[in-house]
């Protein structure tokens, strides 16, 4: 069986070992080696597709096409929902309590596949 091991992550998608802040909100994690990589995966794409976002804005050509602006707001709510729907999957007791009171699931669900589809 393979082992599962604590983590903790930020906000910002940092994936510790240990919390080092007292002042930052953690979501606690227990997952293995692969699932954790999965979690830096997702974030490493969230950032990218921000990343993305801003360099449209020095294109004229894409940054005033609403259609890219829409891709990006839908591809932006996806992600942002997978990796909450993933904390909440590999989350402590405490995690998930935190995501269900947060109520983000549900709509992060709507917005991610509303955009998505108007966007195909």
């Amino acid at each position: 069986m393979v082992q599962k091991e604590a983590y903790f992550v930020t906000a910002k998608g940092d994936i510790q070992p240990l919390p080092t802040d007292d002042h930052i909100h953690y979501f606690e994690i227990q997952a293995t080696y692969d699932e954790k990589m999965q979690l830096e995966h997702l974030f490493h794409e969230m950032h990218a597709n921000s990343k993305q976002e801003g360099l449209d804005i020095f294109s004229p050509k894409r940054h005033f096409e609403e259609s890219n602006a829409e891709y990006h707001r839908g591809k932006d709510s996806k992600l942002v929902y997978e990796v909450f729907r993933y904390l909440y999957l590999l989350g402590t007791e405490k995690t998930k309590r935190d995501i269900e009171e947060m109520n983000v699931l549900p709509e992060l669900y709507e917005q991610s596949h509303d955009t998505i589809e108007k966007v195909k």
